[in-house]
């Protein structure tokens, strides 16, 4: 649902008074990892300098691109002081973006993908956020954007709308507040997608992490150990994130056995929560488990071997949860976990006639 162009003014107002009234000048460092992006790179670099909120230190780490991507960077560094560029050997997503942390001298911190672009006040309103109500962290709305949109010259890209509570779809089903950090972690436990960007981070977050180098769904390891490091979390159902929807990216390529780390990725999440004591979460947490589980198995083709090989294996590790499943997500979810391991196809298609109700 686009935000009415009344209620935004009054919006916009409102936040640019708060920012004067909270002499908001902190240094915000963005980081943006570069691997073969040269079609995509100018127009996400331009959405940055554009920001309303101008005090940021740009940070663009070239992971060892074989196209112009580096040569893109070193241009628009040469046009603006602000602009840091780094050029490193490929390492790939996680290594890229714990290279700019490392380089990372704001206060806060945010990551953007070099494919995708962001509304001129994505800075801004997140920023405003965090301040506002004394948080650790901020997240906003996202669109997803295909390039038939972009080439079109869509003109929903160019405006800034508010979504339903679902504009989040890692954060979905909150409605736009403050929340402690238990409950945002039940919902992003229940949601298919766990991003890094679109969101506003206190850089002391990521004193004792970063991500694991060489895993997909890097996100997925490490959003357990940055949720409980916060006391609040803000959320705005602002859309001030532009993803792009490519045949050609991680996500949109063809499930492989490098797609199960997201299974790896919860079972190290369940080991955190028991070492800790989060018992509260370990219900979200195992139903999300299974979710996964079942999606993975179903959508990893059966006919090759090294795949068949780790369906077993993956079977073999969900299976040492049984007794967290039954004696922390109840009967409830013990019952669907064991349908699960029995048949992840038979839940599968149990699950989706059920939602057809």
């Amino acid at each position: 649902m686009l935000k009415k162009r009344g209620d935004a003014l009054m919006a916009d107002e409102h936040d640019r008074h708060s920012q004067n009234e909270l002499n908001l000048t902190d240094l915000i460092s963005v980081i943006i990892p570069i691997y073969n992006m040269q079609d995509y790179l100018e127009r996400c670099i331009n959405s940055v300098i554009a920001q309303t909120y101008k005090n940021l230190q740009i940070i663009l780490i070239n992971d060892g691109s074989t196209d112009n991507s580096l040569e893109v960077c070193k241009k628009f560094a040469e046009s603006d002081t602000r602009i840091e560029v780094i050029d490193k050997a490929n390492g790939g997503l996680s290594d890229a973006r714990n290279t700019g942390i490392s380089q990372a001298r704001g206060t806060y911190l945010s990551f953007v993908d070099s494919d995708d672009f962001v509304h001129e006040r994505y800075i801004e309103k997140l920023y405003s956020c965090i301040k506002r109500d004394g948080s650790d962290m901020s997240v906003c709305g996202f669109c997803f954007v295909y390039e038939s949109d972009v080439a079109e010259g869509a003109a929903a890209l160019t405006e800034m709308t508010r979504g339903s509570p679902d504009a989040c779809p890692d954060f979905a089903g909150l409605p736009e507040g403050v929340y402690d950090p238990a409950t945002v972690m039940k919902t992003i436990s229940a949601t298919p997608l766990v991003v890094a960007w679109n969101k506003l981070y206190r850089r002391e977050l990521f004193d004792h992490i970063r991500f694991p180098v060489g895993r997909l769904h890097e996100d997925e390891f490490v959003i357990h150990h940055l949720i409980d490091a916060c006391d609040r979390i803000s959320v705005t159902a602002d859309n001030l994130y532009f993803y792009l929807q490519r045949a050609a990216s991680i996500t949109g390529a063809r499930f492989t056995v490098r797609h199960l780390d997201v299974l790896d990725a919860y079972d190290e999440r369940i080991c955190y929560y028991l070492r800790n004591n989060t018992y509260e979460l370990m219900k979200c947490t195992c139903l999300g488990y299974i979710r996964r589980y079942v999606e993975a198995y179903c959508k990893l083709p059966g006919d090759i071997p090294e795949n068949i090989l780790c369906r077993k294996q993956c079977k073999e590790r969900f299976l040492t949860h049984r007794k967290e499943m039954f004696q922390y997500g109840g009967f409830s979810i013990g019952m669907r976990y064991l349908l699960a391991a029995a048949s992840p196809k038979c839940y599968r298609a149990i699950s989706e006639l059920l939602h057809k109700f």
